[in-house]
């Protein structure tokens, strides 16, 4: 009996921990916290406003602290009568009940039921609940958030964590790893996640994936660490609402994080701007190598590095003189197509961060910048696109026409441009010529890979631009299809 009351005691504890959200609090505790952190290790803030700032988080920690404090008094007060209560029938000696509350047995043996009363009352919301996801690449919880805002505050920290890992796993990084890496880049909505997918499942490359997320500078550690406690999980359809699911295992776009660690400068509040192939940074030279031959390194049997940057296009000059025997895969697509799919996904991305701040928050952190609240418009012409211009389909236009005329004026000798529609249409034609581009003898598994590939729909028609402008696009598209055929900056000079 005094077994029985005691572990009724413990589910009355678990009832008022989760009647009165203890979990969500000492998530807003932890965010709070990591939010002051992130204030004060903000360059761009001034210290009047940094002690403004920690001056509210301090006074809404004081309430939290004193709120969870109250929950965990009421949860223990709830146990302890009920207890009592049952000694006070006569139903069992009280002292009886204390004995075995404080002996190892019950203490284990209580601390695994509640584990598991708990996980199960979560599962148990989360199937009965409707769902309230918006269409996040990974669902995130309270604890979730705090976590990412922690690593996005300083991209400083991710740095030495990577240099920790560095020295920790020295024997497992093979920099011949880092070399012929392959990087696709292109404007967004040109086909680069398929190539990506396309490429990640071949068993010689390895890419970044969302298990190395938020610590992305330190894939071997952190990848290991959040391995140990996250299942491999389903897939859910990824916030552009394009059909394209991910899974914490499945690659992704996150190596503009180590670009914004090293190189602020390039990075300011409207406006990304483009490298010239001659800037120098040894550190982040050194530390690049390695961060490509940890990725390697996470995958078995991995031998070369796989990334999808779309920002990598306003670096093309530099990432071939750091990276003489890489490959870099630009996918190109008809302008009209590609215009009015990046007109959606900004404007579906701007409902989504009016709605949810967090979304805003990582795709900042994560160096998304390419769609909604997040945007900034990378320079191509030494103009200043205004991102508040973004509503219009002239605008997207523009940036097209700025984007591809930069990769004509930068592109070399290490740089496949692939035609999209005309890889669609024909994988099997194309995927050869674009595997002995990357130096790869193994045409049949890429080409079998080409299965996800869909014909596309005939190009919608852009009537609200200047007419001048619409041809000058259609020109260009025209000169790029041109040097997909290899007419230019040559595909077979750069198999290794």
């Amino acid at each position: 009996m005094s077994v029985a009351a005691l572990m009724m005691g413990l589910l009355a504890f678990i009832v008022v921990l989760r009647v009165f959200n203890a979990a969500q609090v000492a998530g807003e505790v932890i965010a709070t916290t990591q939010d002051a952190i992130g204030v004060m290790a903000n360059a761009d803030v001034t210290d009047a406003e940094k002690e403004m700032q920690v001056r509210r988080a301090s006074l809404k920690l004081i309430g939290r602290f004193f709120w969870i404090a109250s929950i965990g008094v009421m949860a223990f007060a709830a146990s302890v009568v009920l207890v009592w209560g049952g000694a006070a029938l006569g139903l069992y000696r009280f002292e009886r009940a204390m004995a075995i509350a404080i002996g190892w047995p019950f203490i284990v043996g209580s601390s695994v039921v509640a584990i598991a009363v708990w996980v199960g009352l979560d599962r148990l919301k989360r199937t009965t609940a409707p769902s309230t996801n918006d269409g996040g690449d990974v669902p995130y919880n309270t604890l979730d958030i705090a976590l990412h805002d922690f690593a996005f505050a300083a991209p400083g920290r991710q740095r030495s964590l990577g240099k920790f890992e560095t020295a920790l796993f020295r024997r497992r990084i093979n920099m011949d790893h880092a070399k012929r890496p392959v990087f696709v880049t292109s404007l967004p909505r040109a086909g680069t996640t398929i190539m990506l997918e396309m490429l990640a499942g071949l068993p010689q490359f390895a890419s970044a994936t969302y298990r190395h997320m938020p610590f992305t500078l330190s894939p071997l550690l952190w990848g290991g660490f959040s391995g140990a406690f996250r299942k491999s999980g389903g897939t859910v359809e990824r916030a552009h609402g394009d059909g394209i699911k991910v899974g914490f295992d499945s690659p992704e776009a996150f190596e503009e994080m180590l670009w914004i660690a090293f190189w602020p400068e390039h990075f300011d509040d409207t406006k990304i701007t483009p490298w010239d192939a001659d800037e120098r940074h040894p550190e982040f030279e050194t530390f690049f190598r390695t961060h490509m031959a940890k990725i390697v390194a996470t995958k078995p049997g991995a031998t070369r590095y796989l990334s999808k940057n779309n920002a990598n296009i306003a670096r093309l000059g530099l990432i071939e003189r750091l990276f003489p025997d890489a490959t870099i895969i630009v996918p190109i697509r008809n302008p009209r197509a590609q215009v009015c799919s990046l007109m959606r996904q900004h404007q579906r991305f701007c409902d989504l961060h009016a709605r949810e701040p967090f979304a805003r928050r990582y795709m900042e952190g994560a160096g998304h910048l390419e769609f909604g609240e997040a945007l900034r418009p990378i320079a191509f012409d030494d103009a200043s696109p205004n991102p508040a211009t973004a509503q219009d389909t002239t605008f997207w236009l523009t940036y097209w026409i700025a984007a591809y005329e930069h990769v004509l004026a930068t592109a070399g000798p290490a740089v496949v441009v692939v035609d999209h529609d005309a890889l669609c249409a024909d994988p099997s034609g194309f995927l050869p010529e674009i595997a002995q581009a990357m130096g790869l003898d193994c045409d049949a598994e890429l080409a079998a890979r080409g299965a996800i590939l869909r014909p596309a729909g005939p190009p919608p028609n852009l009537n609200d631009v200047p007419l001048a402008l619409l041809q000058r696009a259609d020109a260009l598209y025209a000169e790029l299809r041109r040097l997909s055929a290899g007419a230019a900056f040559p595909k077979q000079g750069n198999a290794k």
